[in-house]
């Protein structure tokens, strides 16, 4: 994606301007000159480091998706006396804070994603499954551990708790849920867990 010409300092201060540009307007409406005024590193270098707007774009779902999980919780720090339950309802209230944190961007993602098919794959690719794949890292853990059931399809299990969690979010945020009704986010914690683990039917 890149050569390397950029220090890390120099792409962290990108990645900033980008993420608070794509926050504010349009993909599209974007230039380079707004990129380079926002963020002091010059044109040549971004072009020379990046070449395309697309690989911007794709190391900034990179590194949104990098930091989300860095704010998990590593597993070596849950506690003897916790339970999965109690670890996975700490990992969906992270994951509603990370999401809020980032509704802007989001919101115009989606917008772009829609209008644009191309950067709607690379939205999904960078963002969604990544993401998806790193959830079920999570969970397979937890299978070897014999916390969850021997024949459970983790990837699929993954893909199902997260898209109803960021969902349901992402519908009350950014579509017109919270001029409804109120979103209960401990109650969508707890209930979609407990559901998630033992399902509706009786036992």
């Amino acid at each position: 994606m890149s050569s390397g010409t950029l220090t890390p300092e120099q792409q962290k201060m990108v990645m900033d301007s980008a993420l608070e540009l794509m926050s504010s307007r349009h993909l599209n409406e974007i230039t380079l000159e707004q990129l380079t005024r926002a963020s002091g590193v010059s044109a040549f270098d971004i072009i020379r480091h990046y070449q395309s707007k697309e690989n911007i774009l794709a190391a900034v779902l990179e590194r949104e998706l990098e930091l989300m999980a860095g704010a998990v919780p590593s597993p070596e720090l849950r506690f003897p006396s916790e339970t999965l339950k109690d670890e996975l309802q700490v990992l969906a209230r992270i994951m509603l804070q990370e999401y809020r944190a980032r509704l802007h961007f989001l919101d115009k993602l989606f917008v772009e994603a829609i209008q644009n098919p191309e950067v709607g794959v690379l939205f999904y690719r960078k963002f969604i499954q990544q993401g998806r794949l790193l959830f079920a890292e999570f969970l397979n853990l937890r299978k070897q551990r014999g916390e969850l059931r021997e024949n459970v399809d983790v990837e699929a299990a993954a893909a199902m708790y997260i898209s109803a969690l960021s969902g349901i979010l992402l519908v009350v945020e950014l579509f017109g849920g919270k001029k409804v009704e109120p979103l209960d986010e401990e109650r969508l914690v707890r209930e979609l867990t407990d559901v998630f683990l033992h399902g509706v039917g009786q036992p």
